[in-house]
């Protein structure tokens, strides 16, 4: 009899069993960073430098009133330009909420830890979630301001159905104007927590 038991139970344990594995925590901007020749990448069909010396001396050259930089590094990360998760949610169950893991969703959340220094800011900081695959929504497709994002149901940017495999990135930005002036330092560090829940 137990035998019979043992794989009924692996098989609940698995269809039961939800997993959030992200490759990195850290965003760095560091406009001091010697890193070579400028780096431009369209995470969303627009065009953006990637955060270094090369960029920021481009940016003070073409005297525009603003313009917005990836990082110079995310941190662990495969790309190093954009944070990478793998979500699988079980069969069953789901938040019930009406934003972010509505019905028998389940919602990736977002929460932030330090501070960009001035002329930085966090109020400067720009989020992106974008599907890859699986059965999943992002409740921000094109960039918005990261308080928008943290103040959408606690930080919810991806809500995911159940009894699916999704790989979502996560994009990063931060606004410079034509005007700033560096007073605290070339670079900063932004640490992200990620949490996947029912509502």
């Amino acid at each position: 009899m137990v035998r019979k038991i043992a794989p009924l139970f692996l098989f609940l344990t698995l269809a039961w069993a939800q997993t959030l594995n992200c490759d990195a925590t850290e965003v760095r901007f560091d406009f001091a960073a010697p890193s070579g020749p400028v780096q431009v990448v369209a995470p969303d069909g627009n065009t953006y430098y990637r955060a270094s010396l090369p960029a920021y001396l481009a940016f003070l050259d073409a005297l525009p009133s603003s313009g917005r930089f990836l990082p110079t590094q995310v941190v662990g990360a495969s790309s190093g330009l954009y944070v990478t998760c793998t979500v699988t949610t079980p069969n069953r169950g789901g938040g019930g909420g009406t934003l972010c893991g509505a019905g028998t969703t389940r919602c990736l959340r977002l929460s932030v830890t330090g501070t960009l220094p001035a002329p930085l800011s966090n109020n400067r900081v720009y989020v992106l979630g974008q599907v890859v695959s699986g059965n999943a929504t992002s409740h921000f497709p094109g960039f918005a301001s990261l308080s928008s994002v943290l103040a959408y149901d606690g930080g919810g940017l991806f809500s995911i159905a159940r009894n699916t495999t999704a790989t979502l990135r996560i994009w990063l930005l931060v606004e410079l104007l034509g005007t700033d002036a560096f007073t605290g330092g070339y670079s900063g560090t932004l640490t992200f927590t990620y949490r996947l829940q029912a509502d």
